[in-house]
């Protein structure tokens, strides 16, 4: 989605200028028009200038996320224990082990003592925190309820930090696998079948088709490796550009959807992370229509980021939320279900939470049950090639001492 840099002013009069993720220019305004903004400019990052200093803001490179979440609990155990927010921040400073974080932290109580609130201290430094941490942030002081709100982003960001490390840990031994498989059968190709194909040639006896095309693909290896590497290379980063493209991200992402096995999960991650975004926004006391937007912006998916506009135009006119979410198509209709049931009981916030829980754990089942597809799948691939080159081999020198078969 692209990134949008604005100048507004508050109602006391005061400028104000940041960065957001929007559809269109449109659709920007009118977020910050919701927020209480007078928008004074807006316009679109090009991609050149945002995408590559976003990895040295506000120390992002070297600060974990589960420092960030850590220092969020601990601010707000502070806070409920009396102490100032000045306070808590210079004490939770000194027992921040991380140089970088640190002066993120110092950076915080400077902006407070100046007389700003966290959440505009907090804007300083938007590849550390999300917009979702801020915003909720901002809503948790405007209600009063700060310590609660920290509390409520603590559990959000340890169940989305659990969520990537179960997917990451899953993946491991598969890739794994995969590198051990396929490095042995380059070593194969490159230090074994050459010494094969100079004691045939040698011998100049009639080879198997198969050990013909074995020699020659190790033939083209050895002769052309650098055009495979470069065509590899090529191909990487004309994916890469193409990817950083609007309609290379649209394309890629209605893609993924519909993949085998595969598409399912992408599907339920999108869903559990647009459920847990926004109901914890709602919990810290966003209203709907602004918390909505941010937690669409979250999804990480153009090709559903579309589809999802109906629902804020669905919900601006007063139709409520489960319904324009059932006529977008994306959700299943037991999550529409029971968001209706938690709108209609005036605990929506509550019904999103369970519902990421529940897609949670579907997620981490589809996962168990993919890799017991895919580590035997890698293992007979692999068990496939190299007993083709070991065929190939033992046929040649049968051949070559004409032993009957």
């Amino acid at each position: 989605m692209p990134l949008y840099s604005y100048h507004v002013t508050d109602s006391s009069g005061k400028s104000i200028k940041g960065t957001m993720d929007g559809l269109d220019d449109g659709a920007v305004v009118a977020s910050l028009q919701e927020q209480g903004y007078l928008p004074i400019k807006v316009e679109r990052v090009p991609e050149k200038k945002h995408a590559g200093p976003a990895l040295s803001l506000s120390f992002a490179s070297k600060t974990s996320a589960r420092e960030v979440a850590a220092f969020t609990h601990e601010l707000g155990s502070l806070l409920e224990a009396g102490l100032p927010l000045d306070k808590s921040l210079i004490t939770l400073s000194e027992a921040v082990e991380n140089h970088a974080f640190r002066e993120v932290i110092l950076s915080l109580y400077r902006s407070i003592q100046s007389g700003q609130s966290l959440a505009d201290s907090l804007e300083k430094h938007p590849g550390l925190f999300s917009s979702v941490y801020i915003n909720t942030v901002r809503a948790g002081e405007a209600g009063g309820a700060l310590e609660t709100v920290l509390d409520r982003l603590t559990k959000f960001m340890e169940d989305s930090e659990k969520l990537k490390e179960d997917v990451t840990s899953a993946l491991l031994y598969p890739m794994l696998l995969m590198f051990a498989g396929s490095s042995a059968i380059i070593v194969m190709l490159v230090f074994v079948i050459p010494r094969f194909t100079e004691i045939f040639a040698d011998a100049g006896a009639a080879m198997p088709l198969s050990t013909k095309a074995l020699f020659f693909l190790s033939g083209f290896f050895l002769k052309f490796w650098w055009a495979v590497v470069l065509s590899a290379v090529f191909s990487g980063f004309f994916i890469y550009r193409k990817l950083g493209t609007e309609k290379g991200r649209l394309f890629f992402d209605r893609w993924k959807l519909k993949l085998p096995l595969l598409g399912q999960v992408f599907k339920k991650v999108i869903i559990s992370r647009f459920s847990r975004t926004l109901g914890t926004l709602m919990q810290g006391g966003l209203p709907v229509l602004e918390a909505l937007r941010i937690a669409i912006n979250t999804m990480g998916n153009s090709f559903i980021l579309q589809q999802m506009q109906p629902i804020v135009d669905g919900v601006k006119r007063g139709r409520g939320f489960a319904q324009p979410l059932r006529e977008a198509g994306f959700f299943p209709p037991l999550a529409v279900h029971m968001l209706k049931i938690g709108e209609e009981t005036g605990k929506l916030e509550e019904m999103l939470l369970k519902l990421a829980n529940k897609y949670d754990r579907e997620i981490a089942t589809s996962i168990k049950r993919l890799l017991a597809l895919l580590e035997p799948s890698i293992i007979l691939l692999m068990a496939v090639v190299v007993g083709f080159i070991v065929i190939s081999l033992l046929l040649a020198i049968f051949s070559l001492n004409d032993i009957p078969l």
